[in-house]
């Protein structure tokens, strides 16, 4: 009994003490590891996987391509399947290089690439939970943090795309591990480069960027505010960005390179998919504004790249909290990224975008403004972890006044929930279902008083007993939130969906092949496609992939014209842009997409290219106002072809000819004018072409001829292709706008196109030195560490 009555009578200090060394990091992990598998239950189990959206029609087929090369021990530098030729290794977002994706490649796929996202979901969380315990030095408040960052709209839109989830979860240890390195150096520097240089080899240059905005955000501040030496901090700052620029260089030449030559310039990004005008009210209520899919995620409408930024109305309040009543330089910085990338995410209608772009070009490259809420999902969950710890665990301050602060809190963001839900009710859009956002918005109102009223409960117990189940209660009340506030943005469907060897379409005659031919969609088909979702994904997905649609194509290994990349090489984008300029379906104006560019979007007419879909290899194509069905192409040429008769032309003006009635692939070849004083080939020459061989990054043939003859190849044009004749190097000139021509002298010889990436060679080369250079370096701390251990216990020694 006096024991009870002492821990009745027990300071809220001392038992925020004993809760707060409840939530240890090792309980936080099977914490989150349960909620993941409570939500994923049937991923995790492998009975279903993802398919929705970009996980099925990019992240799994280019998963698969990756897995094909790795069991044929090849490095997929490039990919012959997809867009006449197309980098691959140099796309950055196919993670050929992260070392996490030795887990989908030796394991099964269809089970392993979805347990790949998730178990990066995990690492995101408990990055987090390591970053926030570090600035408030409290483990409840560090949950809050982890569990939020784990569990959000935007994390979990990220689960279709496993490069952007990867590049994620390793986004939190890449601020910690900065900020160790520039205050202790040593050991520090190179945790903090080998971290980088996974985020870097994991993710899109977006995610990369924002992160090292939030570190040198952080410096500066540490520097102005926190008393950081400015010197010694910014020189290990800038071993640590060289030490990662340097383990990432195999993947940083290549891309840099594919940069350099592909379609995106200053002028490529637009404000398209910005958040909308209203979307900051989806904070408070997810489904303002938003429509129902066939399949059921909601989307917004005119944005549909992320699925969801709801982070959990009760967090948000917790970092409204720390932002009005904490007056420390990190939070109110945390609070200026947070705005500032809200404000950018609404594009042109948030005008600071539009501005950036005219004063900073390289904005330009990106596209997809919405894409700003991930520095949002990334500083409202550690500022949330500030209010908390500001609220459970005072120092002395007066704590009505901040539940005084917090009350009001509620009740405005209560009061602004039924605004919005008036607004939706007065001035719906597009007939929206007034009811469904009725609903969750009474949802949020509900789900916002009971994280309140926990809170309070929390912070009056006296018992240690019970203020963990209430700490426990209120992480289950922020993980609710957020999984209850929209139907599952990520459906799942089985395993099966994904089966290779898809009859229909591997018993085409004839069947496109490797080498020899490809198959293209209709530009009705693609708009068909893109615009059709079945109630089912299953059966979605299915008609996908007898479509061949986006990279569905790599499940079968066949090839085909188009694709679905980030970057892709600027000439063979036009040219394939032009085999679409005449086509058997109407692009209405206000449509964008990468299979026009903006000046053809009004086109309309009954035929496509056929000259040029010959020259293509274009054996099928998705028959006339159909989905699923092809028709065969007899007229088609082989990739291979030998004798056509130069034609010089300026580089300007070689697009243009692609679609002139004079344009005959079989018997002319257009080659750019600096070329002429090469080329000898001036006539159509017999010419014929034996044992042709064609690989991933090899082409071999022979070829007889009784006169000097040019060789075409309707593959990409790309500077690490290589010509060779007899084993000699050969110049290798961009033929027909965007593929591949070289001449080969009189008589039979050997000829062969050789992709070698010296950048990829060089990077490597830069890699292996940089790693040797980390290790070097880990082992000299510790000796020097050692000796001074010696030195001070010889000197303990002697003073005693």
């Amino acid at each position: 009994m006096r024991a009870e009555n002492s821990t009745r009578s027990a300071t809220p200090s001392t038992l925020s003490k004993s809760v707060d060394a409840w939530f240890t990091p090792g309980r936080f992990a099977a914490l989150l590891a349960l909620l993941i598998f409570i939500f994923f239950p049937d991923v995790i189990l492998g009975t279903r996987t993802f398919v929705f959206r970009d996980y099925g029609l990019y992240g799994y087929p280019v998963a698969f391509y990756h897995r094909e090369s790795f069991w044929r021990g090849e490095v997929p530098l490039w990919n012959p399947l997809n867009d006449c030729g197309v980098p691959f290794l140099a796309q950055w977002n196919t993670i050929v290089l992260y070392p996490g994706s030795l887990f989908y490649l030796l394991l099964p796929l269809s089970w392993s690439l979805g347990v790949f996202c998730l178990v990066h979901v995990f690492l995101a969380g408990l990055g987090m939970y390591f970053l926030a315990r570090r600035w408030t030095g409290n483990r409840l408040a560090a949950s809050v943090a982890g569990l939020t960052f784990a569990f959000n709209g935007f994390t979990l839109s990220c689960l279709i795309w496993p490069h952007c989830m990867a590049s994620l979860g390793w986004m939190p240890f890449v601020v910690l591990m900065a900020e160790s390195a520039w205050q202790k150096g040593g050991r520090f520097v190179v945790a903090a480069a080998v971290i980088g240089a996974l985020q870097m080899l994991a993710g899109p240059p977006e995610f990369i960027l924002s992160t090292w905005l939030v570190v040198g955000s952080l410096w500066l501040g540490h520097c102005a505010f926190g008393k950081l030496p400015l010197w010694g901090s910014l020189k290990r700052l800038v071993i640590v960005v060289l030490l990662i620029t340097g383990l990432a260089a195999s993947l940083l030449l290549p891309f840099l390179e594919l940069l350099k030559h592909s379609q995106r310039g200053a002028g490529y990004g637009t404000g398209e998919w910005s958040m909308p005008p209203t979307g900051w009210a989806n904070l408070l209520v997810p489904l303002f504004y938003c429509f129902k899919t066939r399949a059921g995620p909601y989307v917004q409408h005119d944005q549909y790249m992320v699925s969801s930024y709801y982070l959990g109305v009760g967090v948000l309040a917790l970092a409204l909290f720390a932002v009005s009543q904490l007056r420390e330089w990190r939070v109110w910085l945390l609070g200026a990224i947070a705005a500032l990338s809200l404000i950018l995410a609404l594009g042109n209608a948030g005008y600071l975008f539009g501005w950036l772009r005219r004063i900073l070009p390289l904005l330009g490259f990106m596209r997809f403004p919405v894409k700003f809420v991930m520095l949002t999902a990334f500083t409202v969950p550690l500022l949330a972890a500030c209010g908390a710890r500001k609220l459970l665990f005072p120092t002395g301050e007066d704590q009505a006044r901040s539940w005084r602060f917090l009350a009001l809190l509620w009740l405005t963001m209560t009061s602004l929930v039924f605004l919005i839900l008036w607004f939706a009710r007065d001035y719906p859009e597009r007939a929206e279902a007034w009811a469904d956002t009725a609903r969750n918005g009474l949802e949020r109102v509900a789900f916002l008083s009971l994280i309140v009223g926990v809170l309070y409960c929390l912070s009056r117990a006296r018992e240690a007993r019970k203020q963990v189940v209430l700490g426990i209660g209120l992480l289950a009340l922020l993980w609710l939130d957020v999984v209850t506030h929209a139907p599952p943005q990520n459906p799942t469907v089985p395993r099966s969906v994904y089966e290779p060897g898809l009859q229909p379409v591997q018993q085409l005659k004839p069947r496109p092949t490797l080498g020899e031919s490809r198959a293209a969609l209709s530009l009705g088909a693609v708009w068909q496609f893109h615009s059709t979702m079945l109630s089912d994904p299953f059966k979605t997905y299915l008609g996908d992939r007898l479509g061949l649609f986006s990279n569905c194509n790599l499940l079968e290994l066949l090839p085909k014209v188009d694709g679905f990349y980030s970057l892709y090489v600027e000439e063979e984008f036009e040219a394939r842009t032009l085999l679409y300029l005449s086509a058997d379906a109407f692009i209405p104006e206000h449509r964008t997409d990468d299979y026009l560019s903006r000046e053809y979007r009004q086109v309309s007419t009954n035929n496509f290219a056929t000259n040029l879909a010959d020259f293509l290899g274009v054996c099928q194509m998705t028959a006339p106002g159909k989905l699923f069905d092809w028709e065969a192409r007899p007229t088609y040429m082989p990739l291979l072809t030998a004798g056509q008769r130069a034609v010089f032309v300026d580089t300007n003006a070689s697009a243009d000819v692609l679609l002139e009635p004079a344009f005959k692939p079989r018997e002319l070849v257009y080659l750019p004018r600096e070329a002429k004083p090469f080329i000898t080939a001036n006539n159509q020459t017999e010419a014929r072409i034996v044992h042709p061989q064609f690989s991933a990054h090899r082409v071999t043939l022979e070829i007889e001829a009784e006169q000097p003859s040019m060789v075409v190849a309707a593959q990409t044009f790309y500077p690490c292709w290589t010509g060779y004749v007899d084993g000699q190097p050969t110049l290798l000139w961009r033929a027909n706008h965007a593929f591949q021509a070289l001449q080969v002298p009189a008589g039979q010889h050997k000829v062969q196109l050789v992709y070698q990436d010296r950048n990829f060679l060089a990077g490597i080369t830069i890699s292996w030195i940089t790693l040797l250079g980390c290790l070097a370096g880990l082992v000299r701390q510790r000796s020097r560490n050692e000796n001074l251990a010696k030195a001070r216990l010889f000197a303990d020694s002697g003073t005693d």
